[in-house]
């Protein structure tokens, strides 16, 4: 009886090996199953830090150069308003001069204002500074038909040209404005080139 008890025990033990030999190729299964897994993720991990990383750079680069493009274009605006504010003080020195030109010059120009837009039958309404210029101008033009105001224009220089129905400014304003829609450009160029 014996042995037949030492032939269960080592049918006992050949199972119970077998099972160990089974667990342990189950476990070893597992555990190189497991670090695959952890391999895959680590891999899939990496290619998402780096897909961050570089969604995180071309954020940031878009920011960089979005604000790079906004001073750049503030900076021309800037550029451009202290141009216009030098161009408007020339401008503005332009008008001044004109103004502060003796009569017989300042009546030269009204002349050729006069002569170049009348067109006859119009109440002349000069600026008080160039009444006695335009008056002796029009005791000249008697073929044009033309009428001294007894208003002064509310202006500094040049005057106003009343018809039937039409007004023509003639004013050293209006000049200068006409002259500056020409020329600014030029000037601009001169100054600034």
């Amino acid at each position: 009886m014996e042995m037949n008890k030492t032939g269960t025990n080592k049918l006992a033990e050949r199972i119970v090996a077998d099972a160990r030999a089974a667990a342990e190729q189950t476990l070893s299964e597992a555990n190189a199953g497991a670090r695959a897994i952890c391999a895959e993720n680590a891999q899939k991990c990496d290619a998402l830090r780096a897909d961050f990383a570089q969604k995180r750079e071309a954020a940031v680069q878009s920011v960089l150069d979005g604000s790079k493009t906004r001073a750049a274009i503030d900076g021309k605006k800037a550029a451009l308003r202290k141009k216009r504010a030098v161009i408007d003080a020339v401008f503005e020195q332009g008008y001044s001069a004109l103004c502060a030109l003796p009569a017989d010059a300042r009546g030269a120009i009204c002349k050729r204002l006069l002569v170049s837009e009348v067109e006859g039958g119009e109440t002349v309404v000069p600026a008080k500074a160039d009444r006695a210029q335009i008056a002796a101008i029009l005791s000249e033009m008697k073929t044009a038909d033309l009428k001294l105001s007894d208003e002064d224009a509310p202006f500094d220089g040049g005057f106003l040209l009343v018809g039937r129905g039409y007004e023509k400014d003639c004013s050293f304003t209006a000049v200068l404005s006409m002259l500056r829609d020409a020329e600014e450009t030029a000037v601009a160029n001169l100054l600034f080139d």
